[in-house]
Formats: C-alpha cells, structure tokens, sequence
C-alpha cells in the first residue's frame, strides 16, 4: 500500500517525512555517514531485501540525498555517497540519536557513539538558536506563518491564535 505524500503540505515535517518518514531511509543515511557506501555493504548491515534496497537507494538518489559513483567498470558497481543535502539529513539523525540513548537503552548505554574526526571527542547534539547560540527550550516555542504559508488571514488566525495574540499584546503595548 502507497503511503500518503505530503508533496504539496504547508508543513516542512510533513515535507521531510515523505523521504525521511520511511524507516529504511534514516538506517541508510545512517550507514553512509558510518562509512559504508556499497550496496552489499549497506544490505550487510541493514538487513533489508535487494529489492527494497534498491528502490530507496534510487529515492535518495533522485531526492538528492546520496550522489552514485561508479567505483567499477566490470561488472558496474555503484557507492553511495551523502550530498551536502544528505549531509544536512544526518543532523536530524543525529538529534534522534541523542534522544535515543538518553531514553531507550538501559543502564548498559548506547551501543553506538559519534567522535569529531579532528579531535577525537565525542560529540552530543545540542539544538540550539541559530541567533542566540542558546540551547532551545521545545515547552517555550509556538508557531506562526511563514512567508510560504498558502492560506489567507482567516486561517492563519485560526491555525496559529498564539503568533497573533501575542503580536496584537506586543503592538498594544508600544
């Protein structure tokens, strides 16, 4: 059964999720960022059919995801290599990571760790605002419209109330 596209949705997470809401796309990502980009390699450690391997591997492809490189001539063999897009994906693989091992494994850890190639550190994700350099609070966030919002005032009023109250306080008060 097709699943439904978000394609046209006013929304940039139901946006990501048409290619990275399916689980075997973030597990690919996840292996071309750990190094492995030859599609035995990827079957190996995924686990996943030739089959639905090789469909996710041309979504990504045609997404712009992942660039394929012919690395043999005879017979043609193919990697797969994360493009700045694909580069920028990880990072919410990443965020997902980081809530994975503070909530999903037990006393044991996590069974997989990210280290900084130029200073052997570990890394931890930390979403932060790009403006302030401060950490995000997810509880002190609301929604407003963006300049792509497809809907006139009247929706917009409705679908984010807080955005116009609290900008009808803000210009009451100057």
């Amino acid at each position: 059964m097709k699943r439904k596209s978000f394609e046209g949705s006013p929304c940039s997470i139901a946006r990501s999720l048409d290619v990275l809401g399916d689980w075997w796309n973030p597990l690919i990502l996840r292996e071309c960022l750990y190094g492995i980009h030859r599609f035995e390699e990827l079957q190996r450690w995924l686990g996943v059919g030739r089959n639905i391997l090789t469909r996710r591997l041309k979504q990504l492809v045609d997404e712009g995801f992942l660039e394929k490189r012919l690395y043999q001539e005879t017979p043609k063999r193919y990697e797969y290599l994360l493009t700045h897009k694909g580069y920028d994906a990880t990072k919410v693989l990443m965020a997902l990571m980081e809530f994975g091992e503070k909530w999903q494994f037990d006393e044991h850890g996590e069974p997989i760790r990210l280290y900084d190639r130029a200073t052997d550190n570990r890394v931890h994700t930390l979403v932060v605002d790009s403006e302030t350099g401060d950490p995000i609070d997810t509880r002190n966030l609301y929604p407003g419209p963006g300049p792509g919002f497809p809907y006139g005032e009247e929706v917009q009023r409705e679908r984010f109330a807080e955005y116009f109250s609290r900008r009808s306080a803000r210009n009451n008060d100057t």
